[in-house]
This record gives structure tokens, sequence and C-alpha cells, in this order.
């Protein structure tokens, strides 16, 4: 589930099961837990990558018949959400199957960074950060593959670097964290909301 600030809107529980498509259809909304938060979520300290929302994704939830391997299904991670209106450097992650991810600490050790801003100096302007991440290969053999997508950090269009591949143990439970690193305040990182949506 989301932490703290951050209010399920939609959520289907991760079943990952084809009710509902058409036989042979493809792009089919799986699975998706939207959150969004009235006042925004901040960095709890500065100067680290620290926890502004989090999903704990259920263990085995890429283990089920029609995810991966040929049907090519994938995780669509998207954090929505804006900075302060100053010139302090701001950086924004979705960091996949860190050790912890509790809101307000520093996001724990381990994880796969699948997307970032990159360090910015964004003067009040939103940001969209989004990646991806697919299960590939057997089951429980703990591969995928993920990625950034396309970012907007203000008024600059990021493109996403090469691949990578996060290892993650699939028969356990996967953390999904957005981190932000604040170098001066608190507050000059905001995020208002974060989506999770499972496609095939």
């Amino acid at each position: 589930m989301a932490t703290a600030n951050l209010t399920a809107t939609e959520e289907l529980f991760p079943t990952f099961l084809n009710a509902g498509r058409a036989a042979g259809s493809v792009n089919g909304l799986l699975y998706k837990a939207a959150y969004a938060s009235g006042s925004g979520v901040s960095p709890g300290a500065t100067g680290a990558d620290n926890v502004i929302g989090s999903y704990s994704l259920p263990a085995n939830a890429l283990n089920v018949p029609g995810v991966g391997g040929a049907d090519g299904a994938m995780l669509h991670i998207r954090a929505l959400g804006h900075f302060a209106a100053n010139a302090n450097n701001k950086t924004v992650k979705i960091i996949f199957n860190p050790a912890t991810a509790t809101l307000g600490a520093t996001v724990g050790t381990g994880g796969t960074t699948l997307a970032s801003s990159g360090v910015v100096a964004i003067n009040g302007l939103g940001f969209v950060i989004e990646a991806w991440v697919m299960k590939v290969g057997v089951r429980d053999s703990n591969t995928q593959v993920g990625g950034q997508l396309l970012n907007i950090v203000g008024a600059t269009i990021v493109s996403p670097p090469v691949p990578v591949y996060p290892a993650a143990v699939e028969n356990a439970a996967i953390f999904i964290a957005v981190t932000g690193n604040a170098a001066t305040t608190a507050t000059d990182i905001v995020l208002d909301a974060l989506t999770i949506e499972a496609l095939n």
C-alpha cells in the first residue's frame, strides 16, 4: 500500500487476472493503484534521498500466469508533483526494490534507480517522473528489466537512459519508492500523486 499522507483514490487489488479483457486483446489495464494528497508530501529531511511516497508490491505479484514472457506485462510507475519557487537544487527519483521505503526517512540500500530528474534548480514548476519495469524469464528467476520513460521536469524533457536489470526477489514483497533530495529546504519538493499500473 502507499504510505502515510498519500491516500488511495482507486485500487484494484493485484490479482493480475484477465477478467473483463477480450480474448487476444493487448494493453488492457490489469491493475491500478492511484494515490493523491490534498497538501502534498515533502521530504522529511534535506541532503539525502528521502522517501516521499512508496508502494509495496505483494510477494509473487510478478509470478503469475500472463505476466512477463511472451505476454510482456509491464508495471508503469508515475510520480507527479511540483517544486518550490526558488533556485535551490532538487532531485526526484523512482527506486525499485530498496531494502526499506519508510516515509520521511532516507530510502534503504540496495535498490535500483529506474528514473531520476537529475539535480535540477527548477523554479516553481511541476514534474512528471515515469518509470517502467517488467518480469522477464521463468517463474521465480528474479529477473526483471526496467528504466525511465520520457520525463518532464519543469520545461525540460529528460530522455531515457539505457534499461537496468533490478533482480528483485519475486517471492517476497518489493518496495517501490519515490524519493526527493532537497539540498536546502525540505519543502522545495512536493509529491502530489503517485500511480502504479500493470499493463499487458
